[in-house]
Order: structure tokens, then sequence, then C-alpha cells
């Protein structure tokens, strides 16, 4: 019989993800609330459990080898099903339905990034998305066909809503136009 594969610590797991997306194993350990040297010896006991070095200084920084990038990807996917089934032990996720409306402007740009992590974690929630216009957001906001809509609203149109946040609107183009800019009052 053939020795079973070591298991990644998934402790160890999670500091080397946080510390390559917080660009700072240093940093990592803070938002961890453990020591340089806790995660450095995590860093080193999952280069051991894998067999290969996973980062690589450049300049002043650890950056991941080949081995490493490779792992990441499964260390992110195995993070998530551990919080998600740890989420499902204590009773915690979200059930129902939520009937989310956005404009076409966030449709593909904005949803899939927003909404499948949340469906994954949460399996038993079903969404449900309209793509529409500004106006016919606002109006299934006001009849309840939408719970939540990303809408465009005037100032004083928003009385009779229950507002969530405000996000200043800024135009951004590039430093050099092909064509002239015009002024509007």
């Amino acid at each position: 019989m053939s020795p079973l594969p070591p298991s990644l610590d998934l402790d160890a797991l999670r500091s080397y993800v946080l510390g390559l997306e917080c660009g700072s194993f240093a940093l990592a350990a803070q938002r961890l609330c453990r020591s340089t040297s806790a995660v450095s010896a995590q860093l080193k006991k999952l280069e051991q459990q894998c067999g290969t070095n996973l980062v690589m200084k450049q300049g002043r920084h650890l950056v991941p080898t080949a081995s490493g990038e490779r792992l990441l990807g499964y260390a992110k996917r195995l993070l998530a099903l551990n919080d998600e089934a740890v989420l499902a032990l204590k009773g915690e996720l979200l059930q129902g339905e939520i009937r989310l409306g956005v404009q076409e402007d966030f449709g593909e740009s904005l949803l899939p990034a927003v909404l499948g992590p949340l469906c994954r974690q949460h399996p038993a929630l079903r969404m449900t998305t309209r793509i529409d216009r500004n106006g016919a957001l606002v109006q299934g906001i006001r009849e309840g066909t939408l719970d939540m809509a990303l809408a465009w609203q005037p100032q004083g149109e928003r009385e009779d809503l229950s507002l969530i946040k405000v996000v200043q609107l800024a135009w951004i183009a590039h430093p050099e136009p092909d064509l002239p800019l015009q002024q509007f009052p």
C-alpha cells in the first residue's frame, strides 16, 4: 500500500495567500495577529509539505515561484471551501432569494466578480438579477419586484426609497483624447 500524500496545513496556506495578496508577509502577520517569525515558520512548513520553494526574493519583496503560483489557485479554493464548511456548520449560511437590479454598464463587469463568491459561499441563496434601464430599476424597487438596485438617482428623487450608499460619480478619460473635449454647463 502506498503512503498517503501529506496534508497541506490550512493555517499555513492562509498565511501564504494573505502574504501574497498583501504584498508582504509582515503585513499578513499583522492581519493574522501573529508574529512575522510565526508566519515565516508556516511558510517554511508549507514549502516542506510541497517539496519545493514557493517564493523567491525579488528586490525587497517575496514573489511566488512557478510552483508557488500554481499552489496559489489551489490554496484560494481550499480556503474558500474550508470557510464555507465552517459557516455551514455554524448555520450562518444565507438562505432565500435576493432580487437584484443593475444597469447594463455593471452587468458584465461587476456581477460575476461580486455574485460568484457570494453564491459559492452561500449555496442556499438564490440570486435573481435583472439588467435594465435606470427608470425601470427604480420602479422595480418601488413596486417590490426588486430587493436592491444599483441605479443612478438624482438627489431629490430618493425620499421614498431606502438608500444603502451614495457613491460619487466620476468621469474618466484618456489623457490624450482623439476628439476635442467640449464644455458643458
